[in-house]
């Protein structure tokens, strides 16, 4: 009889449930930055505006469009698309990129920039 009530109530009682383990708290910028890389974001933590206000920002943003060659061929496709309806595209080097945009002309990287927006891509542009 005791044996049978203490048989039936460790039967019928609900299990005790373990402590599960409560998300870790990060304390330096070094552990925030390997969560932030662990979970697949590779964006240094920064983020990038593709449609600066001051001309200078246009600038310095269309200048490291141009060092990736994602944002070239990118920028190529859509001038190839306006000029010539679509036909070959031909995919400008980064001198000629370079030399555009200090030309003053960076208009044409941002629009790419814009179509490759990345949040969590490094410098913010796909396929970087």
């Amino acid at each position: 009889t005791i044996s049978s009530v203490s048989a039936s109530s460790v039967i019928f009682s609900s299990p005790k449930v373990a402590n599960a383990i409560p998300e870790q708290k990060s304390y330096s910028s070094n552990a925030r930055n390997m969560e932030r890389l662990s979970s697949g974001d590779s964006s240094g933590g920064s983020s990038y505006n593709n449609s600066p206000e001051s001309p200078v920002a246009a600038k310095r943003r269309a200048m490291v469009g141009c060092k990736v060659s994602s944002s070239r061929i990118e920028a190529s496709r859509l001038e190839s698309a306006v000029n010539d309806g679509g036909a070959k595209v031909d995919i400008m080097n980064e001198k000629e990129c370079n030399m555009r945009v200090m030309g003053g002309d960076s208009e044409f990287m941002l629009k790419a920039l814009r179509n490759l927006d990345c949040p969590t891509c490094p410098y913010g542009i796909e396929g970087a």
